[in-house]
């Protein structure tokens, strides 16, 4: 099934400090409940892999709606938590989805 091509999808991967990964899974899901029910939010989720790095998913109905989550008062607040946590940059992508199964 092919999705709607005004869908983005955003990945990335990253690190938290050392010992800080319980400070850093309160800042991921505070992103995720900042997300939840805006407009245009279809996806959300963080995953940490055996080696401690991060890997996150997010789906949005459009370009707008994800720029529109980025910009509430909750995701920047939820942000701030998250980016003393890092360790190193973030790498990130914007994609547009070309068929999807099922969410």
């Amino acid at each position: 099934m092919t999705t709607d091509s005004t869908a983005v999808s955003h990945f990335g991967s990253f690190r938290c400090l050392p010992g800080k990964e319980s400070e850093m899974d309160a800042a991921l899901e505070a992103q995720a409940r900042a997300a939840d029910g805006a407009a245009g939010f279809l996806h959300y989720s963080y995953h940490r892999a055996d080696d401690g790095s991060y890997r996150y998913f997010a789906h949005f109905a459009s370009m707008e709606a994800m720029q529109a989550i980025g910009q509430n008062d909750a995701m920047m607040a939820a942000v701030q938590q998250f980016m003393p946590l890092l360790d190193g940059q973030p790498d990130m992508i914007v994609t547009s989805p070309v068929a999807v199964a099922a969410l």
